[in-house]
Formats: C-alpha cells, structure tokens, sequence
C-alpha cells in the first residue's frame, strides 16, 4: 500500500497501481478494492485497539487507511479531530470521505486535512503526536524492510509508550521459503511476492538495534484471512 521507492524496484504490489485502484473507485468498488470484509475487519479493528486501551480522547494514525474500513469506526469513537490517515492513493481517500464519512455526518468530527497521500510514511505535515496507530493489512503485502522503515520514520510521531499496532502474516522458520497456505481463510502467501509473509524470527533479527521500538507478537486477533498482530511500543 504504501511508501514506493522505484529505485528499489518493481512496485511490490497493485496498490501501487493507481489506473488499477482508480478504475476500481470510478465503478463504485472501493470497498472491494481494498479487499472487501467491510462492517467485519472495521469492527474488529475498533474492537481490537479499544481492547488495548484506546480512549475516545486519544490521537490515533491509520497508516494505509485506505477508503476508511476503519476509519469510519475509528472517528465515530474518538473526540472530534483525533482520528489521521494517510494512504498512498488520493483515489482511495477521496472515495472513503465522499462515500462513507460525509454520509454518516463524520465529517463534522473528521477534518479532511487529516487525510493525506504519502508514500514515505510521512506523519510530519499532521504537526500532532500519537498515542497509538495502526496498520491493517499493509504490511501483508510489503517486505520486511518496508517495516523496517515506516517504524524509524514514524517514530518521532509518537508519544513515549505508544503502541503501533501491526498485521502481517507469519509463518514457522521452516516455511518460509516456499509457498504457504494460511490455515484460516486459505490465503497463499510467499517470502518474495504479493501477499508477503515473515517469521518470528526475521522480526526479531531486523528490529534488534531498533532503538525506537519494543516488540510483540500478539498473534491470533480473529482476523479472517489469519493475518497475526504485531504490537510495537514506543521505549521511553
């Protein structure tokens, strides 16, 4: 979904295509587009952080917001102008504040600047401090090092012992080189492409000299394509 630097490369996934995700929005899909399972996963995602301490008062990024699965929970629940988020498509943004927060009256609680497009991971321009943020189904289709980076680049964004809430999929060491078949939900994912998964192991390696950030692993959230959660906290 996000931060794309083609000196890396070949986009990692189609949510870099912006034709692609743009013809989508155009035919009224952008709930569709962004992998469907709209009242489930958005409900479960507010479930989840208020679970872990979200409170109505609190400032909460949503990196990858997309067309606001989320979002439209999340500014329902927290105090006027305390819910942000940036996705890498304007498409996607647009679609989700017309579509579903002008709609419900959200936007009386939602400003539109906070909303932006980036592709780096770039909270400076919201000039606010987090106390917890969230990546839902980002991750799950970027490689490690793209983690690797959103969490140095957000960093100075958040509050000491903020939690950065993120999903991935995970398998055994042993699996990680070929295809595997998630148990629930049968997704397939891979260690070099769309859908990406990681293991324990590799986390703990890549984010040992992070000195921004304790890690984890919550695992299990009932999410229904078995997407597990990260937990990252803020050190102080």
């Amino acid at each position: 979904m996000i931060a794309a630097d083609e000196a890396k490369g070949d986009p990692p996934s189609s949510y870099y295509d912006r034709e692609h995700v743009a013809g989508h929005v155009r035919t009224g899909q952008h709930r569709e587009v962004i992998g469907g399972l709209w009242e489930q996963v958005g409900r479960l995602q507010l479930d989840f952080l208020v679970k872990h301490g979200l409170k109505p008062g609190h400032r909460l990024v949503d990196i990858g917001c997309g067309s606001l699965r989320g979002g439209v929970r999340f500014a329902a629940y927290l105090e006027p102008d305390r819910y942000y988020g940036i996705d890498l498509n304007q498409d996607l943004l647009d679609a989700g504040w017309e579509h579903e927060i002008v709609p419900l009256g959200l936007d009386k609680k939602l400003p539109r600047e906070n909303l932006r497009v980036s592709d780096s991971f770039d909270l400076a321009p919201f000039g606010v401090q987090f106390d917890m943020g969230i990546a839902q189904s980002v991750f799950s289709h970027l490689p490690l090092p793209y983690l690797v980076e959103c969490l140095a680049r957000i960093a100075p964004f958040f509050v000491p012992g903020a939690t950065f809430f993120v999903t991935c999929f995970l398998v055994p060491d042993r699996s990680f080189d070929g295809s595997y078949k998630q148990g629930r939900g049968g997704v397939v994912t891979f260690p070099d492409k769309d859908p990406f998964h990681y293991t324990e192991a590799q986390l703990s390696q890549a984010l040992s000299r992070d000195p921004n950030w304790e890690m984890k692993v919550i695992g299990g959230w009932s999410h229904p394509r078995q997407q597990q959660m990260l937990a990252f906290t803020r050190r102080r």
